[in-house]
């Protein structure tokens, strides 16, 4: 597939925001989509409407709302809080996606590993107990949680549904929690079968496995280990910003 036409594009909004990206993450990130041969996008804007604080997230879910399905054979959406490692791979070469959208899940380190830290921060524990608590739906049979901060999309399969669930969505995003917009997509893509899980080394969640490895069970992991043995290292929730500058590439 070295002729598709791929961006990497990323949603950050807010100067104060905008300003740690470029310091932080944005060098790697800039980097990888050079050498990939993938266009490059920082989007500083709403998309659409509300323009309200809680919908920032959700407005990943229009990044296809450009012409971009015309330009872009792929676009790859990633989370501003994403350090890749300089070894990674094109991403858009690893899988054969067919009509779905490239995901990964929760389940980090594994998902037996993510129910006991659940079970130790006294949260919901399974998958179902979160697409209950989150979207309000009963979704048995379900092993995972997709987490939204990655998504391999193609603009001519996935444009029209984005838009679709954005907009049936969104009249409620305001007055739920930061986890609803990944619940509510994430529901929608497993019911709907339109998710393709990837590895963890795709959207490796620096906290959660921070988290059983020295904290559940005295195992000590640095991030510059974690960054090590993973493509896209994401620092959600924060976790050790202030690491990244010392991570030897």
């Amino acid at each position: 597939m070295t002729d598709m036409k791929v961006c990497l594009v990323t949603i950050c909004l807010g100067e104060k925001f905008l300003q740690r990206y470029n310091t932080l993450f944005r060098p790697s990130q800039e980097k990888y989509a050079k050498r990939c041969g993938y266009d490059f996008k920082v989007i500083t804007d709403y998309i659409d409407g509300p323009k309200h604080p809680h919908m920032i997230t959700m407005q990943k879910w229009l990044v296809c709302d450009y012409n971009w399905n015309t330009e872009y054979d792929f676009i790859i959406f990633i989370d501003a809080d994403i350090v890749i490692n300089e070894n990674t791979p094109s991403i858009h070469n690893e899988y054969n996606f067919g009509d779905k959208i490239g995901v990964v899940n929760q389940s980090q380190p594994t998902l037996q590993a993510r129910i006991e830290g659940q079970i130790h921060k006294g949260y919901e524990v399974t998958a179902n107990d979160y697409y209950k608590k989150y979207v309000g739906v009963d979704f048995e049979n379900v092993e995972h949680i997709i987490n939204s901060g990655v998504l391999v999309l193609q603009p001519k399969y996935h444009k029209i549904f984005l838009r679709d669930q954005y907009n049936i969505y969104k009249k409620n995003r305001i007055n739920n929690e930061w986890h609803y917009e990944q619940a509510t997509l994430g529901y929608e893509l497993q019911k709907r079968n339109m998710h393709y899980f990837m590895d963890m080394k795709w959207n490796a969640l620096w906290a959660n496995n921070k988290y059983y490895f020295n904290i559940m069970k005295k195992q000590p992991l640095t991030l510059q280990e974690f960054y090590d043995t993973n493509y896209f290292t994401h620092l959600a929730g924060h976790c050790d910003y202030h690491l990244i500058p010392t991570l030897k590439k």
